[in-house]
């Protein structure tokens, strides 16, 4: 067994290795691009090390102040922080990437034990950042508790901080499986990946809607004078609150502080927590065995109804360049990902626009969206900010078409035009039905503000294509759009350059509106000035494509490489 680990070690070392040595970069602007993404998760660990010494600081704090009963502050934060950390067990390989289950399934050609690949598998959730910052305080605790004078309550959170280890990693492992086993058929894929890229980061901003809308509702009623109002808890309230002492990080800290007075009493949340454990793992062991023994369903696709649709020419381009952009549109309708970014905005349209409709407002990141021209402009935005995976890697995500369309009759010129038209098409639907459909749900306001809006999206949008063609020909990333999290994304740089283009761009149209609505009182106005700079950006645009368009063309072999 022992033999079986280090041959594990020293493949994952090789695999990093040969990863920085035998990259194929063909200049420095590759290199740098490729070194960039395989170091930066290791620079995260490097700055994860101030963290881990002051959590196991906190740690012996806490241990210490519990067998003394001095401090308590310490040992609050302790259970708050292993809280957090069951918290990202759980949501970490749903917004994380995942260890692929194709490489352990390869692994069974070879004489290794199951359970052996499981410990495998098991033992690299330890290099997960939430498990990584747990162990200090874990070490720590029952260190400061044996300087304390608690000898036995350290060795019971000695056995509780193990319980609890394996409950975080084993969760872990049992998501990570279970996410595997979800996606192994398409069909089924496109459905998780639509709940998981979209239903989750709505659900996870509602409660810091619903907080922020209490906070308000606080004020309003101390500015009015009024006395708040104390509301009585429902069933689901009150059942939340008791099973939350039965949850892995109270159990652990109820061995390790109850312990101190009557020893007899920590065996209960002791046992608690090693029932926990032995659950997780051995449902982390049976979806495990069955990744491994579930064969991959890929389905068959069928014709679609828009058949049709896709062999039409868009006015105004090339047939060359229209075929390009039709490609692209398809390209994002037929992958998960690329539905998610049609959906998403939707999704948030109709979220927002009930609580709209139910509390007359929404604060949301300092301002108040209650008005059906403050939703359009925000969902409107979002559809702009959704096509960020697509835009900043437009080339890499062909794969294999690119390099097609290289052998192709199409000029670099006809292959950008194609491009940011096919991305503007995927941007323009959900933004088009968001605002058509905050409109019609919430009418009122200046007709010429709502003019002027879809007048500003064109003006960002068109100042920030050849900044996104440039980014995606310098940060090119392989990747998979089936996948979940980071899998899908564009490249970290290119990522990052292009959601600080998105948000520059809008700034010129936002002072232009502010100047004639709020300075000059002319509403009116609005879209006349933003007309005028939707000429403009054309004009800059255009003026950027020319160095863009050589840059492409110096960067085709090495974009060819990624496909």
């Amino acid at each position: 067994m022992i033999g079986i680990f280090r041959a594990f070690l020293w493949l994952r070392w090789r695999v990093f290795i040969n990863s920085l040595e035998r990259t194929g970069a063909r200049d420095t602007i590759e290199r740098f691009s490729l070194a960039t993404e395989k170091l930066g998760p290791i620079m995260a660990l490097v700055l994860l090390v101030p963290s881990s010494m002051a959590l196991a600081v906190l740690g012996l704090v806490a241990g210490y102040g519990t067998a003394t009963g001095e401090w308590l502050l310490p040992g609050e934060l302790v259970r708050y922080f292993l809280l957090a950390s069951t918290v990202f067990a759980v949501i970490g390989p749903v917004v994380l990437p995942m260890r692929h289950g194709g490489n352990v399934v390869r692994l069974l050609l070879l004489p290794i034990p199951r359970l052996a690949l499981y410990a495998a598998h098991l033992t690299g959730a330890l290099a997960d950042p939430w498990v990584l910052l747990t162990v200090p305080p874990l070490l720590m605790i029952p260190i400061g508790l044996a300087a304390g004078g608690s000898v036995v309550t350290a060795a019971v959170a000695v056995l509780a901080g193990l319980a609890f280890l394996l409950v975080v990693i084993g969760l872990t492992s049992l998501l990570s499986s279970a996410i595997h086993l979800l996606l192994r058929d398409r069909r089924r894929s496109d459905f998780v990946m639509l709940f998981l890229v979209v239903a989750l980061p709505v659900l996870g901003l509602a409660p810091s809607i619903m907080t922020a809308q209490r906070a308000s509702e606080r004020i309003a009623d101390k500015a009015a004078g009024r006395r708040p109002t104390d509301h009585a808890p429902s069933r689901i309230e009150i059942a939340a609150r008791r099973s939350y002492a039965y949850l892995p990080s109270e159990l652990y800290m109820r061995a390790a502080h109850v312990g101190r007075d009557d020893r007899q009493t920590a065996v209960l949340p002791l046992a608690g927590l090693g029932a926990i454990a032995l659950v997780v793992q051995a449902l982390g062991v049976g979806a495990f065995r069955r990744m491994l023994d579930m064969p991959q369903s890929l389905g068959a696709r069928r014709a679609g109804a828009l058949s049709d649709v896709w062999a039409r020419k868009i006015p105004c381009l090339t047939p060359a360049a229209s075929a390009v952009a039709l490609a692209h549109v398809r390209l994002a309708l037929r992958t998960p990902r690329g539905r998610s970014m049609l959906v998403a905005p939707l999704l948030m349209l109709l979220v927002f626009g009930l609580m709209i409709q139910r509390h007359g407002g929404l604060p949301f990141a300092g301002v108040s969206i209650n008005t059906g021209l403050s939703l359009a402009t925000f969902v409107t935005f979002l559809s702009l900010l959704s096509i960020l995976p697509f835009a900043m890697n437009q080339f890499a995500i062909d794969k294999a078409g690119f390099t097609r369309q290289m052998l192709l009759p199409l000029s670099i010129a006809e292959l950008l035009a194609g491009k940011a038209v096919g991305n503007a098409l995927v941007a323009a639907v959900p933004a088009t039905c968001c605002f058509v459909l905050a409109a019609i749900l919430f009418p009122g306001g200046s007709p010429a503000l709502w003019a002027s809006l879809p007048i500003a999206l064109a003006a960002s949008y068109i100042l920030v294509a050849p900044i996104a063609a440039a980014l995606s020909a310098v940060f090119p990333r392989t990747v998979d759009l089936s996948s979940i999290g980071n899998g899908s994304n564009a490249h970290q740089a290119a990522g990052l350059l292009g959601l600080l283009s998105f948000g520059l761009s809008t700034v010129p149209s936002a002072l232009l509106a502010l100047l004639a609505a709020r300075l000059l009182h002319r509403p009116g106005l609005v879209p006349l000035f933003l007309t005028l700079w939707l000429v403009a950006a054309a004009v800059v645009s255009w003026l950027l494509f020319i160095p863009v368009r050589r840059l492409v063309a110096s960067r085709c072999e090495t974009l060819a490489q990624h496909n």
